[in-house]
């Protein structure tokens, strides 16, 4: 972890910090309500997000790559629970699993060929001939390509931050990836907080009422703004020009966007609120790190192509 990163991740626990003592201090004036406590509450989960980030990613390479394969593990079996597969479909699952540690192994030998397509056309294969082994044509299809989604959106989505630890790019310097990292997940996950509030302050006009009524958008254009002008703010910390950084803090905006209300959409087809409860106040964990299921992979080829 060197310095700059240590200089971000303090200024972050400070920000934590003041929001804590802000909240503590207006329940402590007002009394206790719904809006505060969720906030209080929210906060309480962000210091251990944030604590558990800081050591999975930051330590050393070989943790981050271990770390974030835990994560796919999870974020899989939450969305395949929801649909409530059948024994025989449900074995087909074993492969998904397997499958879950090569795909980051090849990710953290750079192995770029393979890791571009083992996911999307050797387990693609795969899953569909282990399911038509199984004999079972009961909602065949239905779950050949819920695994297969499921399997994208969680693997091999979040292995491209693996990706980024381990791939050869020679203008930008080693520790410069930790930067990269750092950027995606924290401009992903504010330009989140971004949206929900100008949304909150401002939104009038819905833009998928029936996916997410709640997301408006004054919202969606006030967050994209927001993140943008903060990535313009911190291009020295990236590594990138101005212009540059405005480019992709306006992709994570509108890509995070996309990531959210496609969860949404699911949830509300399995007419479920959240995907889980394992992180109070947001739900389970993928409900945390939706957003990031897009963001990830955008950002990878935006970088690597055009930045």
């Amino acid at each position: 972890m060197n310095s700059s990163i240590s200089i971000a991740l303090i200024s972050i626990y400070s920000l934590l910090t003041v929001l804590t003592s802000v909240f503590g201090l207006v329940r402590w004036i007002k009394g206790p309500g719904k809006l505060i406590s969720e906030l209080i509450e929210r906060t309480l989960s962000w210091w251990v997000m944030v604590t558990v980030a800081a050591v999975a990613l930051f330590v050393n390479d070989i943790l981050a790559t271990v770390s974030l394969a835990v994560l796919s593990i999870f974020a899989f079996r939450e969305i395949i629970t929801q649909y409530n597969l059948s024994e025989s479909h449900q074995k087909v699952l074993r492969i998904c699993y397997c499958a879950i540690p090569i795909q980051y192994l090849l990710a953290y030998y750079n192995e770029t060929t393979f890791f571009l397509t083992f996911i999307p056309v050797m387990l693609f294969l795969a899953l569909s001939l282990r399911s038509i082994v199984s004999g079972s044509t009961e909602n065949v299809s239905r779950t050949m390509g819920v695994i297969h989604w499921s399997m994208m959106m969680t693997v091999f989505s979040f292995s491209h931050i693996a990706l980024l630890y381990s791939h050869h790019q020679d203008f930008v310097p080693q520790e410069q990836k930790y930067h990269l990292v750092l950027y995606l997940i924290l401009a992903t996950e504010i330009n989140d907080v971004f949206q929900f509030t100008w949304g909150k302050l401002f939104g009038k006009t819905k833009v998928c009422p029936e996916i997410s009524p709640k997301k408006t958008v004054e919202g969606l254009i006030g967050g994209v703004a927001s993140t943008t002008a903060l990535s313009y703010a911190i291009s020295n910390f990236i590594g990138v020009t101005g212009t540059q950084a405005a480019v992709l803090g306006a992709l994570i905006g509108f890509t995070g966007f996309f990531g959210d209300i496609t969860f949404s959409a699911i949830k509300r087809d399995l007419n479920i609120k959240d995907l889980g409860n394992s992180i109070p106040g947001h739900g389970g964990l993928l409900d945390r790190v939706d957003s990031l299921a897009l963001t990830s992979i955008v950002f990878f080829y935006a970088f690597k192509y055009l930045i």
